[in-house]
């Protein structure tokens, strides 16, 4: 892929080989495959909301975006029941050995820009923490509509410049008094993309341009603590409980923050229908917490 090319993907395709040559990365990598680490339970915890449609919808086909660190939002899909499932990433490598020891089912190498699937392919699509790599987000996102006969979802870093609460308000606005320096409202991955992030009213004027008016949201708060990659969630060793505990109380203070209406989730999933959602579906969405809206419809159009 050229990189004069508005396809191209920074160094995407340099990150993936790094797992497999380099040694430090490759030890790193070899733990995706496990659902046992304090990792696999941040992850866990991002996904989880997912269950609601899988147990909603039984019968229902999957499409994973981005899915490139082996496959594992597709495992997750598999194990928590989702009979149809298929994983895709730009760069198949690391898929082919995923699908090899078995841990995923079909897979393909996808531009989620340009899917090589037909309209309509699979009931459902799942894109998480992928968007925001995307050169170019929103005609990746059409593309998943085009795909998608269901549901699009998305789980992503929320846009907090546009749903700035509380304290991040009166904490800039101190550090203006002040004179200090402002975390900046944009940024960068060492992988080379710009960080898209997503909110919800921007979804819901996505979703109003094509005059669709079923959406879901559900929000996620996250944080990272140096090893959790290697150490397993019931782990008695002392030091590692003392990097647990330092993550837990990290999340904490962020839940603990919302509830009080003082700041937004880190993290926001939407899920995103093309058609009217089923009752089963809008019900275990609402019992596993997700905030189920239906938009106004568009005054101007004739009805069918």
């Amino acid at each position: 892929m050229k990189k004069d090319s508005y396809f191209f993907y920074d160094n995407h395709e340099f990150e993936w080989d790094r797992v497999l040559n380099d040694e430090e990365r490759k030890k790193i990598g070899d733990t995706w495959f496990r659902t046992d680490t304090l990792d696999a339970w941040r992850h866990q915890r991002m996904r989880a909301p997912l269950q609601a449609i899988i147990e909603g919808d039984k019968e229902a086909s999957w499409l994973t975006i981005g899915d490139g660190r082996y496959g594992t939002d597709a495992n997750f899909l598999i194990r928590n029941g989702a009979k149809k499932v298929h994983a895709s990433d730009l760069f198949d490598r690391l898929l082919q050995i995923g699908h090899e020891k078995g841990f995923i089912q079909d897979y393909s190498a996808q531009n989620a820009e340009a899917l090589s699937f037909e309209d309509n392919s699979f009931d459902y699509i799942y894109c998480k923490e992928s968007f925001h790599h995307l050169p170019r987000p929103y005609a990746a996102l059409y593309e998943m509509f085009r795909v998608a006969k269901k549901a699009v979802i998305l789980t992503e870093p929320r846009d907090t410049t546009i749903e700035k609460s509380v304290i991040p308000q009166i904490r800039d606005l101190a550090k203006r008094i002040l004179g200090k320096d402002i975390k900046p409202s944009h940024a960068f991955e060492p992988v080379g993309n710009y960080v898209y992030t997503i909110s919800e009213r921007e979804i819901e004027k996505f979703m109003l341009g094509m005059h669709y008016t079923e959406v879901a949201f559900i929000g996620c708060n996250d944080s990272y603590q140096p090893g959790v990659e290697f150490i397993p969630s019931d782990s008695t060793d002392p030091e590692h409980v003392k990097v647990r505990d330092k993550l837990y109380a990290a999340i904490e203070k962020q839940d603990s923050l919302c509830r009080r209406r003082l700041r937004s989730t880190g993290i926001l999933t939407a899920a995103m229908f093309k058609t009217k959602m089923s009752d089963p579906v809008c019900q275990n969405l609402k019992a596993h917490g997700w905030t189920v809206k239906t938009l106004p419809a568009n005054p101007y159009l004739k009805k069918s």
